[in-house]
This record gives C-alpha cells, sequence and structure tokens, in this order.
C-alpha cells in the first residue's frame, strides 16, 4: 500500500510525463493542478492558471456540468470532443480535442474534486477517428431505415415513353444481384437510378455508398476504397480505418465516373468482382465482402479501352448489365414537367407565386439542353433568383437560349400584364382539374368573368367539370 507522499509523487510523475494534458479542479470548479503540456496548448502559465475558476481558462468548459453530474470516466459521457475558442489556445484559433472527464471521491462517497485527461495530435486524431467512425456507423444505419422507403423508382420524373420504359428496364434490374454500369451524359440522373436500383432490390435495407472516382486524389482513393490496416503508412490512424467497402457491407457500392479510376486500383477492383474479397492497404489477409456495384460513367469505355486507360476485363465484369440513360433532347415531352417540378420546389422553398410566361416556356422547349435535365434545372433556378416581376419571362433566360432576341423594349406593359394574367388562371385551372366554377372561386372572380378571360387569352379547356346552376 503507498502511503499519501508515494501517490503524490506518483500523481506527479503522471502528469509531468504523460503526452497528454491534465487537469483537477475542486467542487467549486476551481482549478488545484494543471500540467505543463496543458498550459503550452493554453499559452498560459500554471501561476495564472491555478487557484482561479476553470471558466476563466476555458471559456467553453463543461467541468461544472461533470461535478454537477458526479459523472465517472467509464460514464457514456466520459469522453467526448471537446471545443475550444480561438482566445482560449496558444495558436488562437477554433479547435477540438478528445477529452476524458470524470470525478473522484473520497471513501465516505464524499465528492472531491473532477479532473480531466485531454489527448492532442496523433492520438486525438486516432481517438477522434474512432469516436466518429461509430458516429458515422449509426447515423449511416439511421439514414438508410428513415429515408429508404421514401423514394425509389416512383419519385423519378417523366412520364414519357422513352423514360416510362427506362423505369421498367431499371426496375427488373433491381431484381437481380448483378453488377450494373449506367453510362450517358452528364446530367441525365445516372446517380438518381443508381439509387433506385438499391432501393429497389433485396439489399435495400442495407446502406448505399457512393463514392466519385474522379473527385477523391488517386493516391487517397485506394484507402477510401478499402480501407488501411493501424499505422499503414506515415499518418496513418493508429486505429486504422474502413473502406467503402466495408461500409456497404450487405447494401450497394455506387462508384461514379468509374472511368476516372486509376489502372492500378482497377485491378484491385477487378478482384473485388471476381474474387468478392478485398486487401485493405497495409494488410496481408484478404476480407470477405459482400456487396453489390454500380458504376457509372459519362465517358466512353471501349474507346479507353483501345487506348489502354481502361482494363477490358473490368469493363465486361462491370458491363454485365448495361443502363443507358436517355438525354433530354431526345424526351422533350418531359421538359414541363422538370420545369414545374423545380418552379413549385422553388415557390415552395420561398413562399412566392412566380409564374413561368409562355414565351419562356417555348424558349425552353426549344433547346436542345446539352447539359440535360441538370442544366434545365439551373436555368430555372437562377431565372427565378434573377426575374424583377411574378412572372419569368424569356428575357430572364440565358442568352444563349435566345436564339432570335428581342429588343428591350419591344414588349409593352398592357402586353406582360396580359400574359401574367393568363398563366395565373392556367394555373388556378390546373389546381382545381380544369374546372371553371372552383378556379373562379379561388381567384375571388366572376365565373362569367373568368369564361371572358379564357376565351380573351385563347385558353382551351381539355374537361370542364361543372356544377350544377
Amino acid at each position: 500500500m503507498l502511503n499519501d507522499y508515494a501517490c503524490r509523487r506518483l500523481f506527479e510523475e503522471f502528469i509531468a510525463d504523460t503526452n497528454d494534458g491534465f487537469i483537477v479542479v475542486d467542487p467549486n470548479g476551481i482549478v488545484l493542478e494543471i500540467n505543463q503540456n496543458y498550459c503550452d496548448f493554453l499559452g498560459k502559465t500554471q501561476e495564472e492558471i491555478v487557484g482561479r475558476p476553470i471558466q476563466e481558462t476555458i471559456s467553453t468548459t463543461t467541468m461544472h456540468e461533470v461535478l454537477r453530474s458526479r459523472q465517472r470516466g467509464d460514464g457514456p459521457n466520459g469522453v467526448y470532443l471537446h471545443p475550444y475558442a480561438g482566445g482560449d489556445t496558444r495558436l488562437h484559433v477554433d479547435t477540438h480535442a478528445v477529452c476524458n472527464r470524470f470525478c473522484f471521491f473520497a471513501g465516505d462517497g464524499t465528492l472531491l474534486g473532477a479532473a480531466a485527461q485531454i489527448s492532442f495530435k496523433e492520438r486525438t486524431a486516432a481517438m477522434a477517428y474512432g469516436l466518429m467512425e461509430q458516429e458515422l456507423q449509426y447515423y449511416k444505419e439511421a439514414y438508410q431505415n428513415q429515408s429508404a422507403p421514401a423514394v425509389g423508382l416512383k419519385q423519378i420524373i417523366g412520364n414519357s415513353p422513352q423514360m416510362e420504359e427506362l423505369k421498367r428496364k431499371t426496375q427488373k434490374i433491381a431484381r437481380r444481384d448483378f453488377p450494373v454500369l449506367i453510362t450517358g451524359e452528364t446530367g441525365t440522373g445516372k446517380e438518381m437510378f443508381a439509387k433506385a436500383i438499391h432501393l429497389e432490390s433485396a439489399r435495400r435495407d442495407k446502406p448505399i455508398i457512393s463514392i466519385n472516382c474522379a473527385a477523391i486524389p488517386a493516391e487517397l482513393l485506394e484507402s477510401e476504397l478499402f480501407g488501411y490496416e493501424p499505422g499503414a503508412f506515415t499518418g496513418a490512424s493508429r486505429s486504422g480505418k474502413l473502406g467503402r467497402f466495408q461500409l456497404a457491407e450487405g447494401g450497394t457500392v455506387f462508384l461514379d465516373e468509374i472511368g476516372d479510376m486509376p489502372l492500378p486500383l482497377q485491378a484491385k477492383l477487378l478482384r473485388v468482382l471476381q474474387e468478392r474479397e478485398l486487401e485493405r492497404v497495409g494488410g496481408g489477409m484478404p476480407v470477405p465482402i459482400d456487396v453489390r456495384i454500380v458504376a457509372a460513367t459519362r465517358r466512353d469505355l471501349p474507346d479507353m479501352i483501345r487506348r489502354g486507360t481502361f482494363r477490358e476485363d473490368l469493363y465486361y465484369r462491370l458491363n454485365v448489365i448495361n443502363l443507358e440513360m436517355i438525354p433530354l433532347r431526345e424526351h422533350p415531352e418531359d421538359i414541363p414537367l422538370y420545369i414545374s417540378h423545380t418552379l413549385e420546389r422553388l415557390n415552395r422553398e420561398y413562399r412566392t407565386d412566380i409564374l413561368l410566361s409562355d414565351a419562356a416556356k417555348r424558349r425552353l422547349q426549344e433547346y436542345r439542353w446539352p447539359g440535360n435535365v441538370r442544366e434545365l434545372m439551373n436555368v430555372i433556378t437562377s431565372a427565378y433568383a434573377s426575374c424583377d416581376l411574378l412572372l419569368i419571362d424569356e428575357m430572364d433566360l440565358p442568352t444563349k437560349l435566345l436564339s432570335n432576341p428581342r429588343p428591350a423594349g419591344a414588349r409593352r406593359l398592357p402586353d406582360m400584364v396580359a400574359e401574367y394574367e393568363a398563366a395565373v388562371i392556367r394555373d388556378a385551372l390546373r389546381r382545381h382539374n380544369q374546372n371553371i366554377p372552383a378556379a373562379a372561386r379561388e381567384l375571388g372572380i366572376d365565373r362569367s368573368l373568368l369564361y371572358r378571360k379564357i376565351q380573351k387569352a385563347g385558353i382551351i379547356i381539355k374537361r370542364v367539370l361543372e356544377e350544377p346552376s
């Protein structure tokens, strides 16, 4: 049994030699001890800190809550990421550190105070990563459970024959567990269909993990995909890291822009497809993996094979099933749907009632849309943000859409007002399924006046549901 002096010496040696920061407070939050490492981090001397309330040194402290709750080190809130305000640290920047807080007691249970151990630098990174990885797993599962039933093929906009056929094909593909290669131009909805494949499949209750092969530097992509063992390379976390494939266990991995994957990684991906196992960076033993792979690209992979920049064997492994996206110019009848969806979303989000003029609608339907649906939605959003009136007119659209632009003063105000009124009437009729009496009540005008305005504007009523006179 150590005497009090020996215990004191042991404690002093520990807080002096540890790489961590250490601080002790009494039951009132007055600092009793702080080691030099923590002083260096805070940019203050021990004399400036000891004997003073802890909140004078660390403005973000939670030690009073630790004392109030009589928290022990094995409690659920013992270890956490503590934020530091810039004014509290030597470097004068906002930062975080991993802290372990706990109270200590006398033999009779009397509270003697509380202590905190703070981990810096590499150890902080390793511990923080471990904490964040646990949180990632929790939120990943929560997201899947909450959002999976709410989205899928039914939420993909488009009712043209081409889009309906594409949806039917996607639903058939989803039922089979083969790899899928989604090809097509940018902006055609490749990621949306990849997620629909997952959500229509038997793997819907497991995660879908997406990674853009073009957005991550080549030297980091391998560890992102396959993970790494502890200490696999300089700067690696001491706890190692799970890759995207392991995070998606039982679910789907979506590899966007697969054509941008470096050749060396293509060989490792081929092994995953062939052997259903992977090797983590720095690891010697293969790890079994159960995932479905859906890949997408805007590139011409057969041409890349001819030029030697994409593996032919990987191409055939990925392209067991091919899903070709449809450019917007090949199903222009869906353009009004995309316009309406985008404008309704903006009006709902910003609580407005901005409409689209017939002239602007014609311009949008005549354009070829090389950027497809994404470009169309961007144009609508830009026009919505820049229009001055409650009506998006053709002059609010980008110059590239105006092949024969009219002079700025060519349109008269009465014409613009009449066009806006016609757009409001069409919108009311649409909401009430072409029911003129119901539309008249919403607009606050007599039914006979609405009839005259409809006739003057040249609005065609496809189906009139009259109420009894």
